[in-house]
């Protein structure tokens, strides 16, 4: 399956197209997945999206940005796209935007730590929800020096 990945402001986020995919993805409680995101889209917060080339949408990943690189927050891949690399890649490319010039690194909190696991993440512990919290060190890029 071809796609094309692209980030993407929250201002300019294609919402219509985003509350299917999520509530497609997060059918179980809390289900409000949708409401969340748009009550937390005044804070500073990073959005990739995977679209086919007809620009259906297959996937979504956010990132909010911390200091030392970030918590990946909402991936959500369409059931019809599973299994094809949609969240793997845009898994890999919010790594590869968010590499800082010093030491940093991404974490989550997931029920799949199966799917995370293989692309670098390593287990933290265990919440009170069931959820495994997790992380990943980015890969350093250079520090560009005046001289």
């Amino acid at each position: 399956m071809a796609f094309a990945l692209g980030e993407h402001s929250l201002e300019a986020a294609p919402w219509q197209q985003l509350q299917p995919l999520l509530d497609a993805c997060f059918p179980r409680p809390p289900r409000n997945v949708f409401e969340r995101v748009l009550a937390a889209s005044h804070r500073r917060q990073r959005l990739w999206i995977a679209a086919a080339q007809g620009g259906e949408l297959l996937g979504m990943v956010m990132l909010c940005p911390h200091s030392k690189g970030g918590h990946l927050d909402n991936l959500a891949v369409a059931p019809q796209a599973r299994g094809q690399g949609v969240g793997k890649a845009l898994v890999h490319r919010l790594i590869a935007d968010t590499s800082p010039a010093g030491p940093g690194m991404v974490s989550l909190t997931t029920r799949i730590p199966e799917f995370f696991e293989p692309l670098g993440f390593q287990h933290c512990g265990q919440l009170a929800d069931g959820s495994t919290a997790m992380m990943v060190l980015l890969p350093q890029t250079p520090s560009i020096t005046a001289r």
